[in-house]
């Protein structure tokens, strides 16, 4: 679009220069028809005195219109030059805007292929390997329905079976949000030992997951602060976001809430790394994904680790972490 309004500006200013020329020839032989009109009737004389008044009457009436006519074409050309050099000068950036824009994909696309090859080479002690390896670890030792488990065995409750504590977690989480206040501490407490769980898978695997998550964090670190726009910047995590499984973004969440992760809490909030979240089987994940305000959960107590909480509204809603870029919500 901007090409053709710069190409119609040139064509504009070449056919003002046209008319200008034209002008200054019509005025030039009007003036001399005007002349031999007026004096045609007189035999051609042969003094070179009468023939030099006659140049003088020529030149002084045509050579200002020549001289005005030469100046405001050499004006013309001084503007269809800075148009066409500012044209070449916008096609040079968009040359170097492309190459640049290239080769930050091939490094983003080369990093997301490190990330998954490493994700791949996974393995857990528990059994398993790449994002098998992660569900493993999570349905092992730190979901909702071990942490339940674990919870009932710690208050003397007696053993439960994996269906009565989904059973027993959906009510606890039920009455917690309508207000119990025994309900919600005990809803607490199953979080605060699903969150002991993770540091303890990533205590004793720490090898294997280190290097995944800081390879991820790094690319989305690298993506924010590169010299992209917003619309670019979130084109290119939300790339990165759709080849992140839920158990990805599960093991993702708990890392922001230990100390070693609070900074990845900063890239969540602002790309919505969490959108995905929403209806997880997870009764705990899909608590704070759907009951959060800037404090921890409703189904929470206040004195729930970390402090202060990590996440806001933007963390798991597209629209909310748009509408604070201020880039458009319908996409």
């Amino acid at each position: 679009m901007e090409s053709n309004t710069q190409k119609l500006a040139s064509e504009h200013l070449l056919m003002a220069a046209y008319w200008i020329v034209a002008i200054v020839i019509i005025a030039a032989l009007a003036i001399l028809l005007g002349y031999f009109h007026a004096f045609g009737g007189h035999k051609m004389s042969a003094d070179p005195s009468d023939w030099g008044a006659f140049g003088d009457y020529v030149g002084g009436l045509i050579n200002p219109l020549v001289g005005i006519g030469t100046v405001t074409l050499i004006f013309l050309t001084l503007m269809l030059q800075r148009k066409e050099l500012q044209a070449s000068l916008e096609e040079m950036r968009r040359a170097h805007r492309s190459a640049v824009l290239q080769g930050f994909e091939q490094s983003l696309f080369s990093w997301l292929a490190n990330y998954h090859s490493l994700l791949s080479a996974t393995k857990s002690k528990l059994g398993g390997e790449g994002r098998q390896a992660l569900t493993t670890m999570y349905e092992q030792r730190f979901s909702s329905v071990v942490a339940m488990q674990k919870h009932q065995q710690v208050e003397g409750l007696g053993a439960l079976d994996e269906e009565e504590a989904k059973i027993h977690l959906g009510e606890m989480r039920r009455a917690s949000a309508a207000g119990d206040a025994e309900e919600k501490g005990n809803f607490s407490k199953v979080f605060i030992i699903a969150l002991w769980g993770y540091k303890e898978v990533i205590r004793t695997h720490r090898s294997e997951l280190d290097a995944v998550f800081r390879t991820l964090y790094r690319l989305l670190r690298w993506i924010d602060a590169s010299e992209l726009d917003d619309v670019q910047k979130w084109h290119y995590v939300a790339l990165v976001r759709a080849q992140l499984s839920w158990i990805e973004l599960v093991f993702i969440l708990y890392n922001c809430l230990t100390p070693e992760g609070e900074k990845f809490a900063d890239l969540v909030n602002d790309y919505a790394l969490f959108d995905n979240l929403e209806g997880a089987p997870d009764e705990l994940i899909d608590a704070i994904a759907n009951e959060f305000t800037v404090s921890p959960p409703s189904s929470f107590t206040a004195n729930l680790p970390p402090k202060p909480w990590p996440f806001n509204e933007a963390a798991f809603s597209s629209d909310v972490a748009k509408a604070q870029r201020k880039l458009p919500t319908s996409a």
